[in-house]
Parts: structure tokens; C-alpha cells; sequence
């Protein structure tokens, strides 16, 4: 005996909301997956301060504004981009989500050392004074912003909790 239809609809729409509970479960578990890396990153100070300048300007965001975001106080988004202010874990998962990227993508990467804008196609939109100017992306922060950071394994290693 065939199946009435309005019982077949009932369990094609049950069908879908347990595939839509399946897509969300794996994409919170990449999310996850992607927070565990970054704080395994984060923790070992393998952030990079041109990473961090780079989001910003992607999104257009500078200043005091992204210091309140961040739960700091001014000068610290301009030292963290000049590598002298390491951000505390709670400060990067502010910024990620600030700029709308993963937090791991502000950790260094092979090859950021190597990057000259003077070597791209991006040259020719620099004036002359510009290039003159020009310094290498920041790709480290020092080892005193990372010991001075809560939560840091140097941190951790040089203080009690």
C-alpha cells in the first residue's frame, strides 16, 4: 500500500531540517576547529602585525574605533601593528570578528617575510615619494610584547597565576 503524499511531505521536510542540522554542526565544528588553531598559534606569539594591519584596511576601520571594539584603550591598535603590543586572545577573536575574517588568518605565514608591494602590480599605483618611503611589512612582533601578554606561554612560564 503506497504512502498517503501528506505523509511523504512531512518526512521530505523532516529529511531537510535534519540535512540543515548536519550543515550547521560541520560548519560550527570548522569554526571550532578554526579557533582551536588559533589559539594554538596565538598562544606560541606566531601572530603577525602585518596581517592585522592588513584586515583593518581591507575594512576600512582605524583609530579609536577599533580600540573600544577591541576593549583597549588608545595607542594599542598602533602598537599592536608595529609589533609592540601583542593582543590578548579575547582582543583577536574581537578583531576577527571585527573585520570578518577567521582568527587564525592573522598568524604568519611562509612567505610573508618576502613581500615587497615594489615587486607587485601595486607599484605602479605608489607615487615616487611613496616608494621612497616605503618599508617592509611587519611580519613579527617582538619577544617582549609576547612575554607581556596574559595567557602567553612566556607569560605563563615567568608568572604565577
Amino acid at each position: 500500500m503506497p504512502t498517503p503524499a501528506r505523509f511523504r511531505a512531512a518526512g521530505d521536510r523532516a529529511a531537510a531540517r535534519l540535512r540543515k542540522r548536519a550543515e550547521w554542526a560541520a560548519v560550527a565544528a570548522q569554526r571550532r576547529d578554526a579557533h582551536d588553531r588559533a589559539y594554538e598559534q596565538w598562544i606560541t606569539g606566531a601572530l603577525a602585525p602585518y596581517r592585522i594591519t592588513r584586515a583593518l584596511d581591507a575594512a576600512e576601520l582605524y583609530g579609536p574605533d577599533v580600540n573600544i571594539a577591541c576593549g583597549a584603550q588608545e595607542p594599542a591598535v598602533d602598537e599592536r601593528e608595529a609589533g609592540t603590543r601583542y593582543p590578548s586572545f579575547e582582543q583577536l577573536l574581537a578583531l576577527a570578528a571585527l573585520t570578518h575574517q577567521s582568527p587564525d588568518s592573522f598568524t604568519a605565514r611562509e612567505g610573508d617575510e618576502d613581500l615587497d608591494l615594489r615587486d607587485t602590480t601595486m607599484s605602479c599605483h605608489i607615487s615616487k615619494a611613496e616608494r621612497a618611503r616605503w618599508r617592509p611589512p611587519i611580519t613579527e612582533f617582538t619577544a617582549a610584547a609576547v612575554e607581556e601578554c596574559p595567557g602567553t606561554n612566556d607569560y605563563r612560564a615567568t608568572r604565577l597565576f
